[in-house]
């Protein structure tokens, strides 16, 4: 244990003597010195070589610095026209959402104009149906006192005609014409309506009878109801009638076959091919 002890305390000596001395023997001893380079050399580059290496180093950073602060700048100007180009399409987003906002605004005033048009249009319609229903009201009662109208001018226009045949074949031709009425009490001229007044004109000439009829107006009913008329004068009377004539302005077309048929002469202003019209 003692002998371990001291061989451990002269390694320790021998390196604080080496520490010590060790730059002076170098400094004394060229050949000791190169010894310790070689030694060195062994281990370590050269300075010259580690200068190189380190300034080679140095330029390759160098090299990278400028390169990266290329690219940097590159990234740059790139992020600067990006940034540009962002802040072009925002103004024109901008732009775009006013122009948006502006035609919705036209958009809703114009919705309330066609709403407002639409509610117009609407009372519009209201006021014309009641305005088409009042023009048919009125055209209805004008055409009620037109129709009555015609009714009594045609009733006039015959009783006028009748007075002035009369007048005239008694006055001009001396024959007698009679206005004959009567009651018809078991409807026999107007089946199923008994107690109505039958009136037929009478024309009397050297014993014959004649029976006329003068209207505004004839249709195929008037034709039949002027024959029933003259068959119940007949049964009525006893009289036998000698001819039956029919004066009209307006003959309907059927009538005129009518009066043909029961052998009924007709006078009238329109040809066959308008009395149907």
């Amino acid at each position: 244990m003692q002998r371990a002890k001291k061989s451990v305390i002269s390694k320790v000596a021998f390196k604080e003597m080496l520490i010590r001395d060790l730059p002076e023997l170098l400094k004394e001893d060229p050949l000791l010195k190169d010894y310790v380079a070689s030694l060195f050399k062994e281990n370590f580059a050269d300075k010259r070589t580690t200068e190189e290496e380190i300034k080679a180093l140095l330029e390759e950073i160098k090299i990278l610095r400028i390169e990266s602060e290329k690219r940097w700048e590159e990234h740059s100007k790139r992020l600067e026209e990006h940034s540009q180009i962002l802040k072009e399409h925002s103004k024109r987003l901008e732009e775009h959402y006013q122009i948006l906002k502006e035609h919705s605004k036209r958009l809703e005033e114009h919705s309330q104009i066609l709403k407002e048009h639409s509610k117009k249009l609407e009372e519009l319609s209201q006021g014309n149906k009641i305005l088409m229903e009042e023009i048919l009201a009125l055209r209805k009662r004008q055409d009620v006192q037109i129709g009555a109208l015609g009714a009594r001018w045609g009733i006039k226009s015959e009783k006028t005609f009748r007075n002035a045949v009369k007048g005239l074949l008694e006055e001009t031709f001396g024959v007698k014409v009679e206005h004959y009425e009567t009651t018809d009490l078991e409807g026999e001229v107007f089946d199923g309506f008994p107690g109505k007044t039958v009136e037929i004109d009478l024309i009397i000439r050297d014993g014959e009878l004649i029976v006329a009829e003068i209207k505004s107006s004839v249709s195929p009913a008037d034709v039949l109801l002027f024959e029933r008329k003259v068959k119940f004068f007949e049964k009525k009377e006893g009289r036998r009638v000698t001819r039956k004539i029919i004066i009209s302005p307006m003959i309907d077309r059927e009538a005129k076959n009518f009066c043909k048929s029961l052998g009924i002469t007709f006078y009238t202003d329109v040809p066959d091919r308008e009395a149907g019209l």
